[in-house]
């Protein structure tokens, strides 16, 4: 079995769970200005200045720590892929999914700055497993929001998979596309078709051509 690592916070929170880190230091920073001109009748504006901006700034790192943290989230062998975490919980299955190499119907790597990122298709007969709707996805964000340990221990964003098509997207670090290629080539059945498409994504600048403007000088006809 080979082990990958997974960048970001798909692989242990659920689904837009990093965006309510600006709504906790929005609202530490409203109860530090309303305690502190309740309890001395009045905050000078250098003090709240300074402790706004440093909740601002701890909110800048922790945002940035979490959406770029690394995990063994990413585990293949000769019976398929386990995307999540391993754990000891009783019910596993509410932090890491299973996909069979015949409930997958194309891999497709392509190259970025941090290793590779992996588009898993799957394909029509597999058992997938469908991200919340939006009222769920609010409740669950609301619930995480007053109780982040409680409610953060839900299903991750890994495991979820995307609509239409069916897909899961990965981020894979310290890993090329060729490297890649080769330890899935390695445990893929040969009797299996699996194409794995390597894609290099590269931005493309139109650059007009330079516009003609007619000669101002006058034109002298010339006589026979």
């Amino acid at each position: 079995m080979y082990t990958f690592l997974v960048r970001g916070a798909s692989s242990r929170f659920p689904l837009g769970y990093l965006w309510l880190i600006p709504a906790w230091f929005v609202i530490l920073g409203v109860a530090v200005v309303f305690a502190g001109r309740e309890l001395s009748g009045h905050l000078p504006v250098w003090l709240g200045c300074t402790e706004i901006g440093s909740m601002l700034v701890a909110g800048c790192i922790l945002f940035g720590v979490l959406s770029t943290v690394r995990r063994h989230a990413f585990r293949v062998s000769s019976h398929g892929i386990w995307l999540g975490v391993r754990t000891t919980r009783k019910r596993p299955k509410l932090r890491q999914v299973h996909l069979a190499w015949t409930d997958i119907a194309q891999l497709r790597m392509m190259r970025r700055p941090y290793g590779v990122l992996l588009e898993i298709t799957l394909s029509p007969a597999a058992r997938i497993v469908h991200r919340p709707g939006p009222v769920m996805r609010a409740l669950l964000l609301l619930g995480s929001l007053v109780m982040p340990i409680g409610f953060g221990r839900g299903r991750p964003a890994l495991t979820a998979a995307r609509e239409d098509p069916p897909r899961y997207l990965v981020k894979l670090c310290e890993v090329t596309p060729t490297e890649l290629r080769r330890v899935l080539a390695t445990v893929k059945p040969a009797s299996l078709p699996l194409p794995v498409k390597t894609v290099k994504v590269a931005r493309r600048v139109a650059i007009p051509p330079p516009r003609r403007f007619p000669d101002p000088r006058p034109t002298v006809s010339a006589r026979r």
